[in-house]
């Protein structure tokens, strides 16, 4: 039975790295997209693939055969509102081309600075921030059709 494969969208960046060490540690075949240099103590079996998000036909291409997306994109904080949801409708577009399921990593922001102290999937947003508002917004881009069967984790 073949190996189920990945493609982690951002993987030089810390969460990106980590979820390309998981999947692989997992037995997955790991595709991972990113704009610099590999991280430190890449495992050797992670397939880089340098071809730019914006480029969502040749991405989808190169990632032929992946069934799930991480998107682990984080663009600098003081780029988020000009770079943030064009960056996540660009991964969102490339899982789309694969047919593969969408993974979006979670965040505090949304709940905002009144949250409580244990979160669960029923907590309210209630951002307070700038960037809870993106991160909102982030999810509702996820969540509305046709992305509705993609997974927010």
């Amino acid at each position: 039975m073949p190996r189920p494969t990945v493609l982690v969208l951002g993987a030089a960046g810390r969460f990106g790295a980590a979820a390309a060490q998981a999947f692989a540690a997992a037995g997955w075949q790991v595709l991972a997209q990113q704009r610099r240099a590999a991280a430190k103590g890449q495992r050797p079996d992670v397939q880089v693939i340098d071809t730019p998000l914006a480029d969502t036909d040749a991405l989808a291409a190169r990632a032929r055969g992946a069934s799930v997306v991480v998107h682990a994109v984080n663009p600098v904080y003081t780029r988020w509102d000009a770079e943030l949801l064009p960056l996540l409708r660009q991964g969102l577009a490339v899982t789309e081309r694969l047919g593969a399921r969408f993974m979006l990593p979670g965040n505090v922001y949304n709940h905002g600075s009144q949250m409580p102290a244990l979160l669960s999937e029923d907590t309210p947003m209630r951002p307070d921030t700038a960037k809870g508002e993106l991160r909102v917004a982030m999810e509702a881009d996820c969540n509305a059709p046709p992305n509705a069967a993609w997974t927010a984790w």
